[in-house]
């Protein structure tokens, strides 16, 4: 069949190919954002809390939180298990190379010892820093595998010493490098946090709970709902006695999911009107546009073989036989679409990973180049999306051009090539 009509089976395939690759870059960038990836395979389980306001009348001022959420309202969390806190600056530090004058950028991240409890991170070489080491502000450093090799030559590098914006620091433990396009998570060098003094010194931190610190933390099994609950609680006991302040949390603890959408200090993610409406109608189009036109094209190829449908007829084929007919051949040609869609996805993604994965951020947050690992592409949810995108758009095309030829009767279809 594909041989007798080459033209129409080629457009077919490049036009259900073209679609199919648009939701999959789609279903791709929200597949990194959204699903377990490492190191931060425990996302599904993970609640967030990174915004909110202090409010007074019509005062008001909006950031992360602080250090002081830690140390005072964390151990009245009976429900948490794990608590991760991230300082994660927008600005980049610089490396001395050992023995060299050469000197090159790096981007660092300030994380507490519970970090290493929440993300997986899968360690080549020694160990991560502990409580002890945070709280006495011992300058160790976990670094990336990649940056041990370009400052020792080696991914075995613990214990061994490096200087980064003047300092010293001693390498403590190895890790998997972790792709850019986890933000989160995403560094060349994790160093206590206790070391941005400036935490600290902040006057804000002796009043209210706003700061600079966005904090992910893990359930007791079970107990995510309980866990967002007493946060909560803990947030009204805690504005009791503050002279008519009060923090708002803007509807948080978030799901990890829904933290992704959560991008201002000041407000909350609206997401019918910002995420599932704009996405929705977007996906809809890359489906019904070309549905419509392969129907179109589907028709007239109908039309062509009335004479064909008419004999089976006449031997005694049924409608749904005829149905399930068209169906199959048209889903073989959709899936061969969607095969070519898909590779087509992949490599439009590769090779524009620079930009693609922010195509729907308000801003970038990361000062990292981003990169795409093989688990963010070949995995069986991005498989299973692109089939059911195939069988949809094979049903969307196929159905009403072949229930109009089906209509017409015997006599009609075989006279139609007399």
């Amino acid at each position: 069949m594909i041989k007798q009509n080459k033209l129409f089976s080629f457009i077919y395939i490049m036009g259900t190919g073209l679609s199919i690759a648009l939701v999959m870059i789609v279903s791709i960038i929200y597949y990194i954002k959204l699903m377990p990836v490492y190191p931060e395979y425990n996302r599904n389980d993970t609640v967030v809390l990174k915004k909110m306001k202090v409010i007074k009348d019509d005062n008001s001022s909006s950031s992360g939180v602080s250090y002081q959420f830690l140390i005072d309202m964390v151990p009245k969390l009976k429900s948490l298990k794990h608590i991760a806190a991230i300082y994660s600056q927008d600005r980049k530090s610089v490396v001395d190379m050992p023995d060299t004058k050469e000197s090159f950028s790096v981007v660092p991240m300030f994380v507490n010892d519970g970090f290493w409890d929440v993300f997986t991170f899968s360690f080549i070489d020694g160990y991560p820093f502990d409580a002890p080491d945070v709280q006495s502000m011992q300058k160790k450093a976990v670094i990336s595998k990649s940056l041990s090799r370009r400052l020792f030559a080696t991914a075995q590098s613990v214990n061994r010493t490096f200087e980064m914006d003047g300092e010293e620091f001693v390498v403590c433990g190895v890790v998997k490098d972790v792709s850019s396009a986890t933000p989160i998570t995403a560094a060349d060098v994790w160093l206590p946090i206790t070391l941005k003094s400036e935490e600290y010194n902040s006057d804000m931190v002796t009043h209210f709970l706003v700061g600079p610190l966005n904090y992910y933390m893990l359930p007791v099994d079970g107990g995510k709902q309980t866990l967002k609950e007493e946060i909560v609680r803990v947030f009204d006991e805690f504005d009791v006695d503050k002279n008519g302040w009060k923090h708002d949390l803007m509807g948080q603890p978030d799901d990890y999911w829904l933290s992704t959408f959560r991008i201002w200090s000041n407000r909350g993610p609206y997401m019918w009107e910002e995420v599932f409406k704009s996405i929705g109608i977007m996906l809809l189009a890359f489906i019904l546009i070309p549905a419509i036109n392969l129907s179109g094209m589907i028709s007239s190829r109908m039309d062509k073989r009335l004479c064909e449908i008419g004999i089976r007829k006449a031997y005694g084929a049924t409608r749904g036989d005829l149905i399930r007919q068209v169906l199959w051949e048209n889903l073989i040609l959709t899936c061969i679409g969607g095969v070519v869609g898909l590779i087509f996805s992949y490599i439009i993604v590769m090779t524009t990973s620079s930009w693609i994965l922010t195509i729907f951020d308000e801003f970038v947050d990361c000062v990292m180049a981003t990169s795409i690992t093989p688990e963010m592409l070949f995995n069986p949810y991005i498989f299973l999306i692109a089939f059911g995108v195939c069988v949809i758009l094979n049903l969307l095309s196929t159905l009403i051009p072949t229930f109009h030829a089906l209509r017409r009767s015997i006599i009609y279809s075989l006279n139609t090539r007399k």
